[in-house]
């Protein structure tokens, strides 16, 4: 798996602006979802609806940021792996209340190669 030269700020700045329920919109669009906290129950939800989205959902990665703000004190990156079953990293420019949900390939550098396997959840947003 490789992010090689992924600016996550960058990402998460046009992650944002992608929402798939955006009015007008025509293109494929990145799913964007609220989470009331960054813990694994959210993450379980989130990875629940991007399966049933997605043509491949055992290639779906979790990015968490740096660190990881709402998370339980047990909740190491390894406990979410397991608890998930799926491969979750951690990176520090990624902002405090987002959290990714992608294939790698979704993604080259800051460009959103398949928007459509691109899941963002924002904590505390409406």
């Amino acid at each position: 798996m490789s992010f090689e030269n992924t600016d996550f700020a960058d990402l998460a700045d046009r992650v944002r602006t992608q929402s798939a329920d955006a009015p007008g919109s025509d293109t494929e669009r990145v799913t964007i979802r609220s989470l009331e906290s960054l813990d694994t129950d959210a993450l379980a939800d989130l990875l629940e609806m991007a399966e049933t989205d997605h043509d491949r959902p055992a290639d779906l990665v979790f990015v968490l940021p740096q660190p990881p703000t709402d998370l339980a004190a047990d909740a190491s990156p390894e406990a979410l792996e397991d608890a998930l079953g799926r491969t979750v990293r951690v990176e520090e420019e990624l902002p405090d209340d987002t959290v990714l949900l992608l294939t790698p390939d979704a993604v080259d550098g800051a460009e959103l190669v398949e928007p459509a396997s691109i899941t963002c959840g924002l904590v505390g947003t409406e």
